[in-house]
């Protein structure tokens, strides 16, 4: 009986962090216009831009399955008659 209550509050604990949006990221200027006194060149400027969405968009997707996996490993839990 204990275990099983541990169980559920451990699972619906995943849950809500799975559920949890992300925090955004603070490094973008408040206005999301970029700094037209940026001493940087415009292509060192599309590179980051270019891995910048790279990196989020495997973020994204590492998160996406991390959920997947988490959702499927909260519903074993939950099936498992002990």
């Amino acid at each position: 009986m204990t275990t099983s209550i541990i169980a559920l509050v451990v699972v619906l604990v995943l849950l809500a962090v799975a559920i949890y949006p992300k925090k955004s990221n603070t490094s973008q200027s408040s206005s999301g216009l970029p700094n037209p006194w940026d001493s940087s060149s415009l292509r060192v400027r599309q590179v980051r831009e270019e891995a910048d969405a790279i990196a989020d968009e495997f973020r994204r997707k590492a998160e996406e399955a991390w959920r997947a996996e988490l959702r499927q490993k909260a519903s074993q839990l939950l099936a498992d008659p002990k």
